[in-house]
């Protein structure tokens, strides 16, 4: 650079430093002027950024050098981290950068002019604030996006320790009413506890969105978790019967008794497995099937009185299809019969050896009970 040019580069630069708080200003104010995430930020607080940023700009752009110190490093990804904690996306933060550098290239060139300084060293000016500030951006961005994502997981955290909180009756009452606030539920009124089986293949959230947990449209109708690796939560309504997958739910409860109902969804899922049932159900539609899935010794009784001795005969598999087809026929020989493809004296037939093998009648109420009960744990896989 020429003796006369470094001369007007320095005048350039010192005039620019000595104007930096004068500078910081106008950019500050056209940040806000454009960006409404920017205005609620206190002024001193932006002033003081913006101020730091103008004047490691000008210097960077003096020394013609688009390098990064550590130290400027750390101070830019501090930057980046605070926009990101304010709730500041970060295309606004990157607009802001890049109306940070258009004020301060204006502002640039009016100083060059009054100063009588060629538009050469001007050009050199925006050359190497360009060139910094990409750097600065690049870092800046970086640190917004990881503190970012790192404060979606700590939310996500959170809200996964409310719903299992609610779910499981760990958490304090006057907790849950807060927290159900903050997440925008109203801490009023009731909600149903659901237990869904997250199948392998299954994209987690494209199951939570067939249950009605994520509808932007709509205020929140609640939230859920993952527990042991099936989905689980509250909603203010059950789930669609019809929705595609294994779901079971409770009955509706205040958040201070979501427990009960959990517990009768967790119930209800368990017995749609063991049955190979698909869509919603709770204990209800599900009837005495939840008994049986859950009754284990009473169920291990009734299969070795009524089903092991079926196998003495050699026949076991024809006499329980049979016995299905009686009971589900309305204890009705005839249409059992038409049910199975079969003459009617041989359903009588088989419902007699039933009876020579098990030393029990079909004519007893309490026998035909126990009877569905075994047929209906044999079929379920436990």
């Amino acid at each position: 650079m020429m003796p006369d040019l470094a001369v007007s580069w320095d005048v350039l630069f010192d005039t620019l430093l000595g104007d930096r708080a004068v500078l910081a200003g106008r950019v500050r104010e056209a940040i806000q002027a454009e960006l409404s995430s920017y205005r609620a930020m206190p002024g001193e607080t932006l002033d003081e950024e913006v101020g730091f940023q103008v004047e490691r700009v000008l210097r960077s752009a003096h020394a013609g050098r688009a390098a990064v110190s550590d130290s400027e490093l750390a101070e830019l990804a501090a930057i980046g981290e605070a926009r990101a904690r304010q709730g500041i996306p970060v295309d606004d933060m990157l607009r802001a950068w890049r109306i940070g550098v258009e004020v301060a290239i204006g502002y640039a060139r009016e100083t060059a002019q009054r100063l009588g300084i060629d538009d050469t060293q001007v050009l050199e000016f925006v050359q190497s604030t360009l060139a910094w500030s990409d750097v600065a951006m690049v870092t800046t961005a970086k640190a917004h996006r990881k503190t970012e994502l790192a404060l979606a997981v700590s939310e996500e955290t959170r809200g996964a320790a409310f719903v299992r909180g609610a779910l499981f009756g760990t958490a304090p009452a006057a907790e849950l009413r807060i927290q159900a606030e903050a997440y925008g539920l109203d801490p009023t009124r009731e909600y149903v506890a659901v237990r869904a089986w997250l199948a392998d293949g299954v994209p987690q959230r494209e199951l939570e969105r067939a249950l009605g947990f994520h509808d932007p449209l709509q205020r929140p109708r609640g939230m859920c978790a993952l527990v042991d690796g099936d989905v689980a939560g509250l909603l203010t309504e059950p789930p669609p019967a019809s929705v595609e997958g294994v779901v079971g739910y409770g009955p509706p409860r205040p958040l201070d008794r979501l427990a009960e109902s959990y517990r009768l969804a967790a119930r209800a899922l368990m017995t749609m497995q063991a049955c190979g049932l698909r869509g919603a159900h709770d204990i209800a539609s599900l009837g005495l099937r939840a008994a049986v899935a859950m009754d284990a010794d009473v169920g291990d009784w009734l299969r070795q009185r009524y089903l092991e001795p079926l196998a003495a005969g050699g026949s076991a598999c024809e006499l329980m299809a049979t016995l299905r087809a009686y009971l589900a026929c309305g204890l009705h020989v005839e249409r059992a019969a038409t049910r199975l493809f079969v003459h009617q004296n041989t359903v009588r037939y088989r419902l007699a050896r039933f009876e020579e093998l098990t030393g029990a009648s079909l004519r007893e109420t309490q026998v035909l009970f126990e009877v569905w009960w075994a047929l209906e744990l044999s079929a379920m896989r436990l």
